[in-house]
């Protein structure tokens, strides 16, 4: 609440001027006085750098009560050195209801000390007091309100960000979705094309040539416009399978293992209805049979745990290519765990990407999901899986 280094020199200040009157007022203050008031001052010092337990500060506090009332009456001072003295470790040293009770106990001692006095004295020890803890009060007030405008300030920081990672993984997400639903639709297209159109003119430009040599001995001027129309026919054809080349997505073998993933997410959503995002960077390399293997196991295992253990709603799947290795991010929005016991689902996990030369680690604490990350370089020695161990799903 307080600055720590004018809260110090203004509790010097207080306990020099309290010796001071005692000097000033005190006929004689032989060894006993001098070893009190250094219990009183041992006592105030050890509370307030010292004690960390609040119980224990509890009693100093309580302690100097007691030694201030027999210092005041038996050696002398200033009874409002005693009080303002008292009031800067209530006021800095407490919180309620134990403050209260302090400030309260603070001023009944000015009170019951100032009854036989005059009016000056006890308008110094029972008002000046009383005004000196309505101030810390006041301190109080305007340094909690300051301490929660920082929280809350901290907060919206911290929800902006969230905010803005959210936003980024949702343009990635929407980004990747458009790029992938339009290398389908490319590949569906050529796929018709040549299936169709291509599949039709080769048949023609086939019944084309048999007509032609019927032809070719009977009627020459049918067999002219044949063999015309033949070469027509298989032009277009050569154009059409050129077309289906340019139309076929290039690219579209880079994405084959991002493609397994995004069916069997499809699949999963279908089934368990969990919202899953799968995003990736606008670079790609092309995934090998075992890299695609690795993180197809991957994904099905993280999706079945954050369904079984996890109770997600939502899972964010991120890849990241970038040159020498792409690292897959895995986060879901479940109930987290903060000491999380390594079973068969996390071991499968790191053994098979370990076996590609990767690198796997995991995090989570309760409450906030569980994130798992996977690092897979472009280039490393691969394990070889046999023919029968193919794609599976849930």
């Amino acid at each position: 609440m307080w600055n720590k280094k004018l809260h110090i020199s203004i509790k010097y200040f207080i306990i020099l001027s309290l010796l001071a009157s005692i000097l000033m007022n005190s006929i004689s203050v032989g060894s006993k006085e001098v070893l009190f008031i250094l219990i009183f001052i041992i006592n105030n010092q050890v509370r307030f750098f010292s004690l960390e337990n609040d119980h224990m500060k509890k009693v100093s506090f309580l302690l100097e009560v007691i030694l201030s009332i027999i210092a005041y009456k038996y050696i002398g001072g200033y009874l409002i050195a005693y009080l303002v003295l008292q009031a800067m470790d209530s006021n800095t040293l407490f919180k309620a209801p134990s403050k209260h009770i302090f400030n309260i106990l603070i001023i009944v001692q000015g009170i019951v000390f100032s009854l036989n006095n005059n009016l000056e004295f006890k308008y110094l020890n029972i008002f000046i007091p009383g005004i000196f803890i309505a101030i810390l009060y006041l301190v109080k007030d305007e340094n909690d309100k300051k301490v929660e405008a920082q929280e809350l300030y901290d907060r919206i920081r911290i929800s902006e960000e969230k905010l803005k990672n959210a936003n980024r993984d949702l343009e990635i997400y929407a980004s990747s979705v458009e790029e992938l639903t339009l290398l389908r639709e490319r590949n569906r297209l050529s796929r018709e094309i040549h299936d169709s159109v291509g599949h039709a003119l080769s048949t023609i430009a086939i019944q084309l040539g048999a007509i032609e040599r019927l032809t070719a001995k009977d009627d020459k001027t049918l067999n002219e416009l044949t063999k015309e129309l033949r070469v027509f026919t298989q032009k277009s054809l050569n154009e059409v399978r050129m077309a289906v080349r340019e139309i076929k997505p290039k690219e579209f073998e880079e994405y084959e293992g991002i493609l397994a993933i995004e069916e069997l997410i499809k699949n999963f959503k279908k089934l368990t209805g969990i919202e899953v995002r799968l995003g990736f960077s606008k670079e790609k390399w092309r995934l090998n049979s075992d890299q695609s293997f690795v993180l197809y196991r991957i994904v099905q295992e993280f999706l079945s745990n954050s369904v079984r253990h996890g109770k997600a709603t939502v899972v964010n799947i991120t890849m990241n290519f970038i040159d020498d290795k792409l690292i897959v991010t895995l986060k879901d929005n479940g109930i987290g765990q903060t000491d999380i016991v390594e079973g068969v689902g996390l071991k499968s996990m790191r053994e098979r990407v370990t076996e590609i030369g990767g690198f796997f680690s995991y995090d989570s604490i309760s409450g906030e999901g569980f994130l798992v990350k996977v690092e897979i370089n472009k280039i490393e020695n691969l394990k070889i899986y046999s023919q029968g161990d193919e794609y599976e799903q849930d």
